[in-house]
């Protein structure tokens, strides 16, 4: 299937896998090593795309101290494009948009397009309300992205956090307005509090019936964690683990195994509690860390939710019969 027409949500549940480039200052030869064993952990495994995170600092997120020191990495395009090639499979890259000064981010867009034949990005605003970030808004970084030519992006992504609906109760809304301005999909932030996913779905769901618009398709993201300076980092990310989960992880007595089998129930029960809704649905899976048996997890957990998937839309079937 067309990734294009997945995006755009032709009915059938996409899945991705998500990573971050390797350091900056790694080697042509080292990055292509490093791209060829990816390519190897997911050969067992169909993907939609994948998605390369565009690492910054992030200082400002939210007034703590990161729990790892901030390392530069590799262009998210320029790795975007080794991956394509290494791996045989569609790219989506991310950007963090704010951190170009408009005309920057225009000669930024251009070449992306043109020299590194990137066709799909995912724009992300800035991770503060500082409003110190030198580049356009994210509406304004949207705007520029749909109107590049000659050729242009197939698709434009953007990224939604559903515990914000939860504390705030506008993300439907904030969703809907991201639609309006031309962003095709979403992909979440990591989902341990599944409650809140579906309430944000609900909303946009409603908001979009309301205004007689297509839903873009949303991606729901999930992560293993098996460590507790991973959970320290997801929590200082912005990730919603409540305490029930910490428990239930590292209480048993392989703590990166149970935290799959809770990303795979979270996501059986979203899919049930939302299969009345319109908005199509994918599924990603990535690590936070660079710990093997993490990296390792993400990649069962990839195949862990293609199955949920299956096994949940058998039984919603089963059900409506």
């Amino acid at each position: 299937m067309n990734l294009t027409e997945q995006l755009t949500g032709d009915g059938s549940i996409a899945s991705f896998y998500g990573t971050v480039p390797p350091r900056e200052g790694t080697s042509d030869s080292e990055m292509r090593a490093i791209a060829g064993k990816l390519s190897s952990r997911l050969e067992d495994f169909s993907t939609s795309a994948l998605l390369v995170y565009d690492v910054q600092n992030e200082d400002g997120r939210n007034g703590k101290p990161r729990p790892f020191p901030f390392v530069p990495t590799v262009q998210s395009r320029r790795y975007a494009a080794l991956l394509r090639e290494v791996t045989g499979r569609p790219v989506i890259c991310y950007k963090a948009a704010p951190a170009h000064a408009s005309d920057n981010f225009q000669k930024w867009l251009k070449e992306t397009r043109r020299d590194f034949n990137l066709r799909y990005l995912s724009l992300v605003g800035s991770s503060s309300s500082d409003g110190d970030a030198p580049g356009p808004t994210l509406e304004k970084a949207t705007q520029m992205t749909a109107t590049v030519e000659d050729p242009g992006f197939e698709a434009i992504g953007g990224v939604t956090i559903p515990e914000r609906h939860m504390a705030k109760g506008n993300e439907g809304r904030r969703l809907l307005q991201k639609t309006e301005q031309g962003m095709d999909f979403f992909v979440s932030q990591i989902i341990y509090r599944p409650g809140a996913t579906v309430q944000m779905l609900q909303s946009y769901d409603q908001r979009c019936q309301e205004e007689g618009i297509d839903p873009s398709l949303l991606v729901l993201n999930f992560a293993p964690c098996g460590h507790r300076k991973t959970l320290q980092f997801m929590r200082w990310l912005g990730v919603d683990v409540p305490d029930a989960a910490e428990e239930r992880i590292f209480s048993a007595d392989d703590p990166v195994s149970a935290s799959v089998q809770l990303c795979r129930d979270n996501l059986a029960q979203i899919l049930k509690r939302t299969a009345d809704l319109s908005v199509p649905l994918g599924v990603a899976a990535e690590s936070v860390s660079k710990r093997s048996a993490e990296i390792d997890a993400s990649v069962e957990l990839l195949g862990v939710l293609q199955e949920t998937v299956s096994d949940v839309s058998s039984e919603v079937v089963s059900v409506s019969t």
